[in-house]
């Protein structure tokens, strides 16, 4: 009985540890796109986001560097998506990685970027193609 107590503690401990240990990534900047820059083979290398100074981000504009190991999804699903669905006027948030240049706007690579919304117009434009 007394093996099955200490087991019981022991597991408890631990996983309430592990709870504890889990890390929230925050958001560092929350968006529209207001600008893409694009390498001379026409892929996009960056993109510039311009949104407002909230109490869950770090920054209200922010010139983000994209590369392959940037995770790029729409909203919360895990499925990845190509960075070509990144397009002026939708509204994005992301998390750096690595270092910042504190300019302004700073200067950061982003690890995660999640579209939250489209554009009205590419909205629009969308359901006017379906109903077609």
């Amino acid at each position: 009985m007394g093996y099955k107590k200490i087991a019981l503690i022991a597991l408890g401990i631990i996983i309430l540890t592990l709870i504890g240990c889990q890390k929230e990534e925050k958001i560092d900047i929350k968006g529209e796109i207001t600008a893409i820059s694009k390498s001379p083979d026409n892929k996009i290398v960056s993109i510039l986001v311009e949104g407002e100074l909230e109490e869950d981000t770090s920054y209200d504009k922010a010139s983000i560097k994209i590369d392959t190991s940037t995770n790029i999804y729409i909203g919360n699903l895990k499925e990845k998506i190509s960075v070509d669905k990144l397009k002026e006027g939708i509204t994005v948030e992301a998390i750096f990685e690595g270092p910042v240049a504190e300019s302004y706007p700073v200067q950061a690579k982003a690890k995660v970027i999640r579209i939250l919304e489209q554009d009205k117009a590419n909205k629009i434009s969308e359901t006017s193609s379906n109903l077609e």
